[in-house]
C-alpha cells in the first residue's frame, strides 16, 4: 500500500581523522668560519609547512617543509649572527578504513626545535606532529511530512551547516618600520610572524576580502655597546582578497596562516629601515545555515498502519575558526652555577600544548614553556643563553572544545630583570582554534503502509515508565496526542517530553 510522503534533501555527515603522528625532521647547513673557530649556539626555533597530500587506499601522504633558524656566534664571540635552512619532509599517515576520498587537511606543528656543531656544520632537529582530517559528506533524502489520514508525526527541527563554497589565496605581505637611532641596529638577523584575521568584507561578486593583522617580531645584530642583540615588535596590516568558488553563505569562515618571513635594514646608520615581507596564506569558507522539519518517527491511528524506516544521521551544526589570546608572564630563575644577569637582551617562549579541558564556559590549555634568554653578564662582553621549561595552564574564553584542532603561539615576547639571578618574561599567549560541531539522531527515510486490524476497545490506566514520553504512550494505544489529553487534564507535555515515572494516563477507545 504507497503511503504519500514529502522529502527533502539533508546533508549527512561525518568528521574523519587520520591518526596523528610524532616524527622528527633533520637539516644541516655549514658555518662560515673555521673548522677550529669557537661557536656558541644561542637559540633555534623551526616552522612547518604543509604543501600538499596526497591519499592512496588507506594511506595519507602528506609532503612540507621545515624552515630552522638559529642564533650563534663564531669566532668573534660578541657578534650574534643567524643561520637559516630548510628541509623538505614526507610522511604518511593512516587514514580509517575506505575513506581515503575525503579532502583532508593537513596540520603540521612543530614542538621542539635544537642545534649542534659538528665539524663545522650546524646540525639541525625539529621534533614535529602531524596530523589531518577532514569533513565527508553524502546528501540523504529524508521524510518531512506524511499526508495519510490519522498519520501521527514525531518530527524534530534540524538546524544544520553546510559548506557552499570556498577559495584559497596566497600572497606577500609587505611593509616598512622606522627603527630608533639609539637601536643601533646593524644587520637584520630573522622574523617571526603570525597573522589573526580580523573582518571579512564582500562576497556578493564571488569576491571577498579577508583583512586582518600580523605581529611580527625581528631580531637584529646591534653595535650598541653591550648589546649586540636587539629585538623589535611590529603590527603589519594585510587585506588579501579571495576568489570564491562556489555558492556565497550566510556565513563566511576565514583563516589565515604565514608561510614565511623574512627582514632587512636599509638606510644609513642614523636613520635606519626595516623591510618586511610576509608569506601569508588564506582559506575561506562559505557556509549556509538551513532548517529542516524531520520525521523521526510515525504511525497510523486511523484504518492504515504506517511502518517507517530510516538510518541514525549526522549533520555539522557548526564550524569553529577562533583565534583569542591572554597575557602571560614567566618567572625564570637562574641556578646557582650560571652567569649572572647583567643586560637581557632577548627572550623567546615557544609553547607546547599538553591538554585542554572544557569548564564553565572557557577552555583551560594545559602547555610546556620553552623559554630562552639571552643576556649579558657583568664580567664579559660575549652574550649568555640560558633556557628552561615550565609548566603554565591558561583559560582562553573561546566555544572550543579539546577535541578541534588547537594551536598555541606566542607574540610580544619581553624580557626584563628582576635581580642578577632572576628575570621576568612577559607574553601573549594566542589560541588558533579549528574544528566542526556534530549532532546526531535518526530520521525516516521511507514509510509504507498496511491495512490496519479494527482497532479494539480499550480502557486502561497506564503508569509511565522511566525515560517514557507521550509519544511512547500514543504509540502503544494508537491514539493521537489530542485525545490523551481530553482525558487527562493534567498531561501538558509536548509529545517528544519524557514524562515523570509513574504519571497515571487514562486511555479510552470505544
Amino acid at each position: 500500500m504507497s503511503v504519500q510522503i514529502q522529502r527533502e534533501s539533508m546533508e549527512n555527515g561525518k568528521l574523519l581523522r587520520a591518526a596523528p603522528q610524532q616524527t622528527a625532521v633533520e637539516a644541516e647547513t655549514p658555518l662560515p668560519g673555521g673548522l677550529r673557530d669557537e661557536v656558541r649556539l644561542f637559540y633555534t626555533e623551526a616552522s612547518a609547512v604543509p604543501l600538499g597530500y596526497e591519499a592512496v587506499g588507506n594511506r595519507l601522504t602528506v609532503s612540507g617543509r621545515v624552515t630552522f633558524r638559529t642564533l650563534y656566534a663564531q669566532g668573534d664571540l660578541t657578534r650574534v649572527r643567524c643561520a637559516e635552512a630548510m628541509s623538505d619532509f614526507s610522511r604518511t599517515l593512516t587514514l580509517p578504513a575506505q575513506e581515503s576520498a575525503a579532502q583532508y587537511q593537513p596540520v603540521c606543528e612543530v614542538t621542539s626545535a635544537s642545534a649542534r656543531v659538528f665539524n663545522g656544520r650546524l646540525l639541525l632537529r625539529a621534533d614535529m606532529s602531524l596530523e589531518a582530517s577532514a569533513a565527508q559528506t553524502r546528501q540523504t533524502q529524508v521524510v518531512t511530512d506524511v499526508e495519510e489520514e490519522g498519520a501521527q508525526l514525531l518530527t524534530e527541527e534540524v538546524t544544520s551547516q553546510s559548506t557552499v563554497g570556498g577559495g584559497e589565496a596566497q600572497g606577500m605581505i609587505r611593509g616598512e618600520f622606522e627603527l630608533a637611532e639609539t637601536l643601533q641596529a646593524e644587520e637584520a638577523l630573522f622574523a617571526s610572524a603570525e597573522a589573526r584575521v580580523e573582518d571579512i568584507i564582500g562576497g556578493a561578486d564571488g569576491r571577498a576580502t579577508v583583512t586582518g593583522t600580523i605581529d611580527l617580531t625581528a631580531c637584529h645584530a646591534a653595535r650598541m655597546p653591550g648589546r649586540p642583540l636587539v629585538c623589535t615588535q611590529h603590527s603589519l596590516p594585510f587585506e588579501q582578497t579571495v576568489t570564491l568558488s562556489g555558492e556565497m553563505g550566510d556565513l563566511m569562515s576565514a583563516s589565515a596562516d604565514v608561510t614565511d618571513a623574512a627582514v632587512a635594514l636599509e638606510g644609513s646608520e642614523g636613520a635606519r629601515v626595516l623591510r618586511a615581507e610576509v608569506g601569508l596564506t588564506v582559506q575561506l569558507q562559505a557556509l549556509r545555515e538551513q532548517r529542516q522539519r524531520v520525521v523521526t518517527d510515525v504511525f497510523g491511528s486511523g484504518d492504515t498502519l504506517l511502518l517507517p524506516s530510516g538510518e541514525r544521521m549526522m549533520w555539522r551544526s557548526e564550524v569553529i575558526n577562533e583565534q583569542t589570546a591572554e597575557s602571560g608572564r614567566l618567572q625564570m630563575m637562574l641556578p646557582e652555577s650560571a652567569p649572572r644577569i647583567k643586560t637581557v637582551l632577548a627572550a623567546f617562549v615557544q609553547p607546547v600544548l599538553v591538554g585542554a579541558a572544557e569548564q564553565g564556559g572557557k577552555l583551560y590549555v594545559d602547555m610546556l614553556l620553552r623559554a630562552v634568554l639571552i643576556y649579558m653578564t657583568e664580567d664579559s662582553g660575549i652574550p649568555v643563553s640560558y633556557s628552561a621549561e615550565e609548566p603554565a595552564r591558561m583559560a582562553f574564553a573561546t566555544s572550543a572544545l579539546p577535541g578541534d584542532a588547537l594551536r598555541l603561539f606566542s607574540t610580544r615576547v619581553e624580557a626584563s630583570a628582576v635581580a642578577g639571578d632572576r628575570a621576568e618574561i612577559r607574553y601573549v599567549m594566542s589560541l588558533h582554534a579549528r574544528g566542526e560541531r556534530y549532532m546526531q539522531g535518526f530520521a525516516v527515510t521511507d514509510v509504507t503502509g498496511e491495512a490496519a486490524a479494527p482497532a479494539a476497545a480499550v480502557l486502561a490506566l497506564y503508569r509511565t515508565q522511566g525515560q517514557e514520553r507521550l509519544w511512547d504512550v500514543m504509540k502503544r494505544y494508537r491514539m493521537p496526542a489530542d485525545r490523551l489529553r481530553a482525558l487527562n487534564a493534567d498531561l501538558t507535555q509536548e509529545v517528544q517530553e519524557t514524562l515523570p515515572e509513574g504519571t497515571r494516563i487514562i486511555a479510552y477507545r470505544r
